[in-house]
């Protein structure tokens, strides 16, 4: 990248941007002031009310706000469907990454007083930061508010507890002294949790308080969000809206990534940082940013580096995902835009600052930003109706394909093979009664399982399925194929398209070493035990595979990465490799193998996993079980029926032979009934001991 150019660029869209913040504060005041939004609220209604039903989630709410006031909230659904409660205003949800808009304004705000710079090394501000990458020391603050540090991912390792854990911030440091950067700082912005994570040590760094304190102090109480907290202690009952999987209810939900993505919150809490950003700082006549800050946060930070294709739902400001609203963007209005999604809850955040616009949606699970995003652009295009910015409502692109036409063999061999990004792999084969005709599947654990058939190239350039306006194509940038996804987006008025995975060549024979680990399952052994790594039902796995059909690749699954395919370079290394702009190549990990005892271990970002295929098995009678000297969970098998008594200890699980929770408990001593083949995990303090004695 071009430093001169990227910094004139950048000053050229930050003049531009803060010409817009500036114009957005006087803009539309009178339709602010007068507006009713009697239609929008009537359509908005029945659309929440429809997804609700659609998607069986027990509850949402939204808020709609022009200029300073609120012009409309709503929650449907229960907030407790044991009570039969429905949620209020001031009811809570989980927002998920909309916590980064916190960040982003902290560290703006720090801008602002003098004391930090953005285009400084973080390593300045934090030297306890390094890398094994010597370029770690180029990483700058911009670049971590931008997804642009090169930085691997998101540390998974204790993300998700039951109870806040005060040691992650510290975890994610000692993990990324161990951990390579997967491209070189600046060169393309791939979403990054880790990034605002880091963020958690500057704020104190340059001010001596704590990230939650400071955020509290300097944002929250100033703008009066006072439904909204970091899960530093469980709330109580009746203040949030709990999650169910059917009608049980979840354990309240820590996501321990404070910064990127632990914060609750309201809608209409959300409003006020909404009319904050959209009115060049201030809100009710108190100022929390200059409006150089909030038009800086607005800058297109994605252009002028590596982005081939460019998505403009992903056009990355400094908290924003876009800050080019595509569903506003195609009716001529500009909009800003955050998702945030954790296990159990999920919200969207959009401001379009020259209409005074913003509306917040937020909602539990089975429900998605993507959804909540829709749904949220849906109403705030209404609204522009309502206020007189727009003259119609848009009109949605007919979802019927172009015309086919014949494809040439360099088109088809373009498609064809193996594609990857972070969390998936795909194959494209033609059909064989129609070579014309593409497969595209994806690699599960049963092998290649089909996700579209019957893709034919079609006038556009793409290959379509027969009923899809969603089509694929391919590109070659910075030595490398990409597979490219074009869909129709949001409300069904607009297209967009975006790099979705990267193609892989046959390589040499697989290392002997690699090979001999192909099908092998590893148990977590180093979080702590009430992180869902244990407590998810898809097991603390980690499963090593050789990928089918095609040479020298192997996969790595985790419940929490999905599947990646690594590169194994050396017997000890299955190096991270990808690199697709965007969101594609996000979250990747180096499998390092390491030897304890006679045993290998693999090291997966900041978690450890032990080989399953070893684990001891109980005897009937007394076993005494001795925790580590690191403090590891210690792993038992259990081979035939019996009952458990486990006499001491600080935790257990019990998983059935497909690594699905059986029982689990905090409050020893207990004793479990466990079937034949089941595994029992033990916590305790390092080189304490307990015995676990069995009765068949």
């Amino acid at each position: 990248m071009n430093h001169r150019f990227t910094t004139s660029l950048r000053r050229a869209l930050v003049a531009l941007a803060l010409v817009v913040v500036l114009l957005a504060v006087a803009a539309g005041a009178a339709a602010a002031k007068t507006t009713t939004y009697a239609a929008t609220i009537k359509d908005g209604r029945a659309a929440a009310q429809a997804l609700l039903t659609q998607s069986g989630a027990a509850s949402l709410s939204l808020s709609l706000v022009s200029g300073d006031r609120v012009v409309w909230q709503e929650a449907f659904g229960y907030a407790d469907k044991a009570t039969q409660t429905a949620p209020q205003a001031d009811t809570m949800y989980g927002i998920g990454s909309l916590s980064k808009m916190l960040a982003a304004v902290a560290v703006m705000k720090l801008v602002d007083e003098g004391k930090v710079k953005l285009d400084v090394p973080f390593a300045r501000y934090v030297p306890a930061f390094t890398m094994l990458s010597p370029a770690h020391r180029q990483i700058t603050v911009r670049m971590l508010l931008d997804h642009s540090s090169g930085l691997p991912g998101s540390t998974y390792g204790n993300d998700l507890t039951g109870a806040y854990y005060p040691g992650y911030l510290q975890q994610v440091l000692d993990a990324l002294a161990g951990e390579r950067l997967k491209t070189t700082p600046g060169y393309m912005s791939v979403y990054c949790n880790d990034g605002y994570t880091l963020l958690e040590a500057l704020v104190p760094a340059v001010t001596g308080k704590s990230f939650p304190g400071y955020v509290q102090d300097e944002i929250l109480t100033p703008l009066g969000m006072a439904h909204s907290a970091y899960p530093l202690r469980t709330f109580a009952d009746g203040t949030y809206a709990k999650c169910y999987r059917g009608d049980t209810a979840r354990p309240f939900e820590v996501v321990n990534l404070l910064a990127a993505g632990g914060l609750y919150s309201t809608p209409t809490d959300m409003s006020r940082l909404g009319a904050m950003l959209m009115n060049g700082g201030i809100y009710n006549g108190t100022r929390i940013l200059s409006a150089d800050a909030v038009a800086q946060m607005a800058a297109d930070e994605t252009l002028g580096s590596f982005n081939p294709v460019p998505c403009t739902a992903l056009r990355y400001g400094l908290g924003w995902d876009t800050v080019t609203q595509p569903g506003l963007k195609a009716v001529a209005v500009t909009g800003w835009q955050k998702g945030g999604d954790s296990a159990d809850y999920h919200a969207s955040f959009i401001v379009a600052p020259g209409a005074k616009l913003a509306v917040t949606v937020t909602g539990v699970a089975p429900l998605g930003s993507a959804s909540l995003g829709t749904l949220g652009e849906g109403i705030l295009l209404h609204a522009l109706v309502d206020q007189g910015s727009i003259h119609r409502l848009p009109t949605p692109i007919p979802s019927k394909p172009p015309a086919v036409k014949p494809a040439t063999a360099a088109q088809l061999a373009e498609m064809k093979g193996y594609w990857a990004l972070s969390s998936q792999m795909f194959r494209v084969t033609a059909e064989p009664s129609a070579p014309q005709s593409l497969t595209l599947s994806m690699l599960t654990g049963d092998g290649w399982t089909t996700v579209t058939e019957g893709l034919r190239l079609r006038t556009d350039g793409r290959f379509h399925a027969g009923g899809s306006a969603s089509g694929y194509s391919t590109i070659t940038a910075g030595g490398r194929r990409y597979l490219v996804n074009a869909w129709i987006g949001g409300y069904g008025h607009y297209r967009d398209a975006g790099l979705m995975s990267q193609k892989l060549q046959p390589g040499d024979p697989l290392r002997p070493a690699w090979a001999s680990r192909s099908g092998e399952v590893w148990l977590a052994v180093n979080e702590q035990p009430d992180s869902s790594t244990y407590t998810s039902n898809a097991g603390p796995l980690l499963i090593v595979n050789a990928v089918p059909g095609l040479e020298g690749w192997v996969t790595v699954t985790t419940p929490a990465y999905g599947t990646q395919v690594v590169d194994s370079i050396s017997d000890h290394l299955g190096a991270m490799f990808l690199q697709i702009p965007g969101g594609c190549s996000r979250d990747l990990e180096d499998a390092v193998v390491t030897q304890h005892g006679a045993e290998e271990w693999i090291g997966w970002g900041s978690t450890l996993y032990r080989p399953q295929a070893s684990v001891p098995a109980l005897a009937t009678g007394a076993n005494p079980v001795t925790i580590g000297s690191e403090g590891y969970t210690e792993w038992r098998a259990v081979p035939v029926a019996a009952s458990l008594h486990i006499s001491a200890g600080t935790a257990w699980y019990l998983y059935d032979a497909d690594m699905k929770v059986l029982g689990h408990g905090a409050t020893l001593p207990v004793t479990a009934d466990a079937p034949a083949g089941s595994f029992l995990a033990l916590f305790g303090p390092a080189s304490s001991g307990t015995t676990v004695t069995v009765t068949p």
